[in-house]
């Protein structure tokens, strides 16, 4: 667990703003291994958080909003929706059988430019998925998926 500093903060707001139109993210960010990234909003300082883990071994703090992916974030479906009022960037609308097949964890057949989008129907963000000029992979939890 590492609270990170505002000058890696800031490089993580950058980043999102780029990606997808996020601004600011008033909570602190806490990085677990070399990827996941968590939000945590409690009243435990960044000094303070760092002197517990020293003390104590804690596995998880915050809510887990994204993952670094070769030097670009995805951000998981809680990140989408603590975040969805900033996100104005990448956004894939899908109609409603496109839905269906996402909510099921498949992937899509949509041609569009390689990169991360937020994905979209009738004003509900779906998810996050990564798209390869072809297709867009489904990134969504096996047990948030539909059944079939």
């Amino acid at each position: 667990m590492k609270p990170l500093l505002n000058t890696e903060k800031k490089k993580i707001i950058n980043q999102l703003n780029e990606q997808y139109g996020i601004k600011k993210l008033p909570y602190l960010i806490i990085l677990f291994g070399n990827e996941k990234l968590r939000l945590y909003s409690g009243n435990l300082s960044r000094i303070e958080l760092y002197h517990l883990d020293n003390k104590v071994n804690i596995e998880n703090v915050g809510l887990y909003f994204a993952k670094w992916e070769r030097e670009e974030l995805r951000l998981t479906l809680d990140g989408i929706q603590i975040l969805k009022n900033q996100i104005t960037k990448n956004i894939l609308e899908l109609v409603d059988e496109q839905t269906q097949e996402w909510m099921k964890g498949n992937d899509l057949d949509i041609k569009t430019d390689k990169g991360w989008y937020i994905l979209r129907n009738n004003n509900e963000f779906l998810g996050c998925g990564k798209s390869t000029g072809e297709k867009i992979s489904n990134f969504i939890p096996k047990e948030r998926r539909i059944k079939n």
